[in-house]
């Protein structure tokens, strides 16, 4: 088992992983107390269940499960026999744990996972009992009276009013009390993001705006009285603030000039104005830390189109500590942990990988690699962080042994989240949803028509082959493929829960779509998958006049190829590409001005007046037919258009009150935008009800 699931029965006990807690699993237990494991029985059982029937000797027992210099041969022989005590194992004839004699310790028990993607959760966090967890999880589902089956559906379609999160830790601080419920904390109008409480945690800080397209400004709010205030200085982007001390706030923040500058403002126990300390190159989101009264931050230099890592002194002074790879995506995330620094690196487009800071050395030591995006990371305790995957739920990250604990399904959804004791802040979307829109470009002016399709769900990824349209949505709960032709949308895939659909695209009146990673084409009769490649993908794909290429990243770098019998590689360095109508356009990582490839002079390149740089501009925000190429200029609020014929570059103002997250084109000169409605965005906390 690569990941614990957060409820498992092992033997004659039910054990929730999350937070160390063993119900008995007899029938006749209804009236049975829960047993909460004292921190480092906690710490040792998960450790056992992660390696099943392995042989564990002491010295690797004493290094992944207790803290530096604190473990020895004795406490794990006590440790050992109190988790034997507990589970009722017997030393002679063990259930659980066998002694494997001069070698170590074995875990012996069959462990049954209760929890899955595809399985709903048997129970709310914190309210198991032993009638709960004595079925199989699918007889219970069968069993449950079909008003509450009702009522739990229709609240998970009104967008939860009342959710149930499995959040504690693996660690020496378990939480005992199980956040069960999600309470509003701000409630305003608007958008909140980024929220932190103050030392005494009677405040809470956090940016706020009206709208998509206001600025973002300050506000603090009392925590007995919910009284919130503002402060009147404005900004087009700010990261999240951290804390100098107990009266004084640190952050990045770009004014209404686009300029960016580190900010110092006291904030307790009044609002004074905020200072600036030094220019920034880029606001980066969760691109600051503190540690040992030192600044650390990532920042990106525009010359040099790489990510950097900055410090400053208490006095002051400044200095580059190391420059990461270009091919990287983003380097987007610092986090300090006790008295490590560790960095969040967004290796291609669609995954991530976590690394330790080694400062005194001047390197990164690669700990961590995931399949997804990490979106958002924070602090957990000295040994563990909490990390949100994209389309995923929470996980805590052991920064030690590299093992990551899912804490439920029931955590999806919610960003930023931050800890407090028994309590986790974070920020919930409201009524979030998307749609496709079509737009026309006509007498020099660009306006917005109503959606293409209409629902209360989002809809993403449209590709257009003559009449058939597929795209992307959650009508139907998750994520599938649908189809429209003549005017009628049908769905198409039948994707599992988790299943999360990256690039949707047509090949020689074939649907494929990129699907975790893999390639994959659609069946347009029955919407079956059939896997087109075993090759991980790492990049993009495009078939133009009939041919099928696509990019990816591996030993050598970034890779244009064509030719899935016999990959060919025909570019290096190339990183996107869109068709042209004599060729591709190709993007590279290390060159911000796209050029027309043509196979037919495959040595040759023909720059293009048109410059993107791959690390600030989605792959879907720019978008090519047989009349132009379009990209979007999020700055200044516009979409940009190259003419083939031309060769003139005309700005269009963006109609709609909010950017889109997508553009997309057909060769008809059809243009469509995937564009949020109006939303609000709050900061809730996570907690027991209790």
């Amino acid at each position: 088992m690569s990941n614990l699931e957060p409820l498992v029965k092992i033997g004659n006990w039910y054990y929730q992983a999350a937070y160390g807690q063993l119900l008995p699993a007899e029938p006749d237990s209804s009236d049975a107390v829960p047993v909460v494991l004292e921190p480092r029985l906690h710490s040792l059982l998960n450790y056992f269940l992660l390696h099943p029937n392995q042989i564990l000797d002491k010295d690797t027992l004493i290094n992944d499960v207790w803290p530096p210099a604190e473990g020895t041969d004795a406490a794990v022989m006590r440790a050992v026999g109190a988790l034997r005590k507990v589970l009722g194992d017997n030393v002679k004839s063990p259930t659980y744990i066998a002694t494997i004699a001069k070698k170590g310790y074995q875990w012996l028990c069959h462990i049954e996972p209760l929890t899955s993607h595809q399985r709903k959760p048997l129970a709310l966090a914190g309210t198991l009992t032993p009638a709960d967890l004595a079925l199989p999880a699918a007889d219970a589902e069968k069993r449950l009276p079909w008003r509450f089956i009702s009522a739990v559906c229709s609240a998970l379609l009104l967008g939860g009013a009342v959710l149930a999160y499995v959040l504690a830790s693996v660690t020496v601080t378990p939480l005992t009390q199980l956040p069960d419920t999600v309470k509003p904390l701000s409630a305003l109008t608007g958008q909140e993001y980024g929220a932190t409480l103050e030392p005494g945690q009677q405040y809470a800080f956090y940016w706020h705006r009206k709208s998509e397209a206001a600025p973002l400004q300050l506000a603090r709010q009392d925590l007995t009285s919910l009284k919130v205030s503002y402060h009147d200085q404005l900004y087009t982007a700010a990261s999240q603030p951290l804390w100098l001390d107990d009266s004084r706030l640190l952050f990045r923040a770009r004014d209404s000039e686009q300029q960016c500058y580190f900010y110092q403002q006291q904030v307790m126990p009044d609002f004074l104005p905020a200072e600036k300390v030094m220019p920034c190159q880029q606001v980066v989101a969760q691109g600051l830390a503190i540690m040992e009264r030192n600044w650390y931050w990532l920042d990106y230099a525009d010359d040099l189109r790489r990510y950097e890592l900055w410090r400053r002194t208490e006095d002051g002074s400044t200095l580059r500590l190391m420059a990461f790879e270009e091919k990287w995506h983003n380097v987007d995330q610092l986090l300090a942990v006790g008295s490590s620094l560790y960095l969040v690196v967004q290796q291609d487009f669609y995954r991530s990988r976590l690394y330790q800071v080694k400062l005194e050395q001047n390197q990164l030591e690669h700990i961590g690699h995931f399949d997804q995006k990490i979106i958002t990371s924070s602090y957990w305790d000295q040994h563990h962080a909490l990390l949100t995957l994209k389309n995923s739920e929470l996980q805590l990250y052991d920064l030690k042994s590299n093992k990551q604990l899912s804490l439920g399904p029931m955590t999806w959804d919610l960003t930023q989240p931050q800890r407090y004791q028994q309590r986790i802040l974070s920020t919930q979307y409201l009524d979030y949803t998307t749609d496709i829109v079509q737009l026309t470009l006509a007498n020099e002016q660009l306006t917005s028509q109503q959606s293409w399709q209409t629902s209360n769900r989002n809809e993403r990824l449209f590709a257009a082959n003559g009449d058939q349209l597929a795209f992307v949505s959650e009508r139907a709960g998750d994520n599938q493929v649908w189809l429209s032709q003549a005017g009628e949308s049908r769905q198409l895939s039948r994707l599992a829960s988790g299943q999360y659909i990256q690039q949707l695209f047509w090949h020689q009146n074939a649907l494929l779509s990129v699907i975790d990673n893999q390639l994959y084409q659609v069946a347009l009769a029955d919407g079956s998958l059939s896997s087109i490649s075993s090759r991980p993908v790492s990049g993009r794909y495009q078939s133009c006049n009939d041919t099928l290429y696509w990019t990816e990243q591996n030993n050598d770098g970034w890779q244009l190829m064509h030719s899935l019998q016999q990959p060919e590689v025909l570019l290096s360095g190339v990183v996107n590409l869109k068709c042209a109508p004599a060729g591709l356009v190709v993007q590279f990582y290390n060159d911000n001005a796209l050029a027309l490839w043509s196979a037919s002079q495959p040595q040759q390149l023909t720059p293009l007046p048109v410059s993107l740089n791959w690390h600030h501009i989605l792959p879907e925000q720019w978008t090519s037919n047989n009349q132009q190429l379009l990209w979007l200029e999020r700055q200044q609020w516009q979409l940009k258009v190259y003419d083939w014929q031309s060769g003139e570059i005309s700005s269009y103002p963006w109609p709609a009150t909010a950017l889109p997250l997508e553009i997309h084109s057909d060769n008809s000169g059809d243009l469509y935008s995937v564009q949020p409605r109006h939303y609000d965005t709050d900061i809730v906390w996570l907690q027991n009800r209790n």
